[in-house]
Parts: structure tokens; sequence; C-alpha cells
């Protein structure tokens, strides 16, 4: 069955109840997609029969190829009987260019897809099950993982794919506009009506002419993914665990307390900057980058940025709670394609990178999912990267449609 990341009547709700904002004109742009397709250079085996070439396909692109490149390049060096050729595939075709691959029988040995693909490619025949592999014959030790971070790649009772890379929501916060204020920082195990209170605080009009001019949040606005939080946290799920009933979890007390606190911090509250185009992802605010709002809801992506712009002090505290503690995932994972003619091979290769291996060398570059190196690299109690790690004590499912 076809199965989609966002539920289309959330997005239906979440751009009904801010389009009350006042959100300016939107301008149609024209926008050209390009899609790039790099292919490492992989040399030719010495002899006939004497290397496996593996294809790894992935959607990363730009610099993001860089881990890979390095990560590929270790484990040649301690697998000498085995080449990679990674296939990066830049632009929103990359799932649509793996299932013609995987029709044709035609896939890389090893794909990486998100969380929420992976139900609709392993119902799909797309992957081996990875259960046998991990207690086989080079076998892989789940529990080195940080929290929660196998699950996403489990679907039907078993394990298809490992994680890659992750990132939960957290609260960003600019110190500058808090220390501007005298208003206290935010803390862990704040609460949904601790986040107003603070919020409010620091919504101003600063000169008086009847404008905002500092917000107290930015939020997520049409990017319903991200809504998913507001849920979790009320005690309510958009579906059932099958992914097959909406009544009872999308009607819920819960999840319409969840639609209407969300509502009103754009609407009653007015903490929150109306989108400033709903053509574009999370509505394309950028108050908070550009020192206009106190605090943002967000992954860990845009933290380097942060760290570096000069319109921000920045801390980060894990999102606030209301009946319940709760976070959601957003994740990427590799899993062997179910046609590969080397098997054991894409294992191998698949155990060294989401394992110990490349996590020696995700840790220069994103939070790694083997707990010991994270803690190795002093992630564990980093003040910014520690809250991402803390956070995955507090993960729910998050919901599908399939």
């Amino acid at each position: 069955m076809k199965k989609y990341s966002t539920v289309f009547s959330i997005l239906a709700l979440v751009a009904l109840m801010i389009s009350s904002c006042g959100t300016p004109e939107v301008v149609e742009k024209e926008v050209t997609k390009i899609v790039e397709v790099v292919v490492t250079a992989t040399p030719e085996p010495m002899a006939e029969g004497a290397k496996i070439i593996l294809r790894v396909g992935t959607g990363d692109s730009g610099e993001g190829l860089n881990p890979h490149q390095e990560i590929i390049a270790r484990f040649e060096d301690e697998n000498p009987d085995i080449l990679i050729q990674l296939e990066a595939v830049a632009g929103r075709d990359y799932y649509t260019r793996l299932l013609t691959q995987i029709a044709a029988a035609d896939a890389p040995d090893i794909m990486q897809i998100g969380d929420d693909a992976v139900p609709m490619f392993v119902d799909k025949g797309a992957f081996l099950p990875l259960d046998a592999y991990i207690t086989g014959d080079y076998p892989l030790d789940t529990s080195i993982y940080l929290p929660g971070v196998l699950s996403p790649g489990q679907w039907k009772d078993q394990q298809w794919l490992l994680p890659k890379d992750f990132s939960p929501l957290a609260i960003y916060y600019n110190k500058k506009i808090f220390d501007a204020n005298n208003v206290a920082y935010p803390t862990d195990g704040w609460t949904w009506s601790d986040l107003v209170e603070t919020a409010k605080s620091l919504t101003k009009d600063t000169n008086g002419d009847g404008k905002t001019d500092t917000w107290g949040i930015q939020l997520t606005a049409n990017w319903t993914t991200g809504f998913e939080y507001f849920i979790a946290a009320s005690g309510g799920k958009l579906i059932s665990e099958d992914g097959m009933n909406f009544i009872d979890y999308m009607d819920s007390p819960e999840s319409i307390r969840a639609v209407q606190f969300f509502s009103d911090l754009y609407n009653v509250d007015k903490v929150a900057p109306p989108p400033a185009d709903f053509s574009l992802w999370a509505g394309g605010n950028t108050e908070f980058d550009n020192g206009q709002a106190a605090m943002r809801l967000f992954g860990r992506w845009p933290l380097a940025g942060y760290k570096t712009n000069p319109n921000i002090d920045l801390g980060i505290v894990g999102v606030p709670s209301d009946k319940e503690r709760a976070n959601i995932l957003f994740w990427g994972g590799f899993g062997i394609f179910s046609g590969t003619e080397h098997p054991e091979a894409a294992w191998r290769f698949l155990r060294f990178y989401s394992g110990e291996g490349g996590s020696a060398v995700w840790k220069d570059w994103a939070i790694p999912p083997v707990a010991a190196a994270a803690e190795e690299a002093g992630l564990t109690t980093d003040p910014l990267e520690g809250t991402w790690i803390s956070e995955l004590d507090y993960l729910v499912p998050r919901a599908y449609v399939f």
C-alpha cells in the first residue's frame, strides 16, 4: 500500500489555523529543480573476480558526501577484497530513482532512505531483513547504539535498516534577547505553560509603531511532521500503530488540545511570527536567524550556522512537556537491496558504516549513532550537543499512513 510521510488532513488543518495570522501575499516563483547524479571513481579490480564492487546509493550531496567518502576509504583499507562505488542523487527525485532501479532489479547494493519511507520500501520488497546478519558470522552488538536510534529501521518486528544520522526536536534560544529583557533562560523539564509565559515576556514592539519587532518563538508553521511533537506531548496520537485508523486518534481530546495550543501561539497569544511563505518548508521564516525571534522549535540541522551567526548567542533546551514529556525523531539509515548479488559483503560494509567504524567519522560531522563515539567526542556533556542526546530518552513513534 502507498505510504505517506505526512497526513493530508493535518496539513490542511495547520494551514487553516495559521492562515488568520496575516500571512503576507505570496509571490509566485519559478522554481527550477536540478537533479545531479554523482558517482565516485572506482578503480578497476586487479584481476577478474579478485574484488567485489558494491554500489551505495545516497540522497546526500555537496559537503554531505565528505563523511561518506571518508568512511568508504577507511572500510576499503580494512577490507581489501571490497571496493565501494558511491552513487549520490541530489534533488527530490531520489526516491523515484530508487524505486525505478528496484523495479528493474538494478538498485544499489546498499540504499539510504529516511524513516518516513521505511514501511513503503520494505513492503515493496526492496530490502533484506537484517536480523540473521546481526547474529551471524559478522555479528553486530546492537547495545552499542544510543537510545531509540535503531527503532526507525524496524518494521513488522524485523530490523531492515541501520542508522546513519538523526535528529530529535529541541528549542533553540538566543541569549542576547533573553538578557536584554531580563528573562531567565528556559531549563530542562519546563512545560507548555512556561513556554507561553516566556514567549509573551519576549514578544515586543520596541519602537511603538504597533508592529511586533521581536517575537517570542518561531514555530514550524506548515511543517506537519514537526507538528507531531505537539500531539505527542499532549498524550495523543495521530493514527493507530498499524497505520490504518484515524478515528479516535486524530479527533481525540488530546489531539484537539494540541491543535488548539499550536493555533493559540499564533492567533491568541500572538507570540509567533506568521509564516512568510506557505510554499516554503516550515513557512520560510527567518526571524530567529535575523535576531528577531527569541526561540525556535526545530531539529539539529541548522546548528552549525547558528553557532557562527553574529545575531545569536546560542542556547539549546529540550522541548517542553504538556501531559507527557515526548519528542519525535527524524532519521536516515541504510539497508541492503534484496536483489544484491553480494549480501555478505554488503552486510560487512553496512555493519562498518553504521557501527563503530562509521561513527568514528560521523562524530566530526553530526551526532554518531554509537554511544561510545558520542561520549568520546564529548558530545554527551556538550551544552549544545548534549541536549539532542538527552532528548532521545523521550522518543515516541512518528505517525505514518499506509
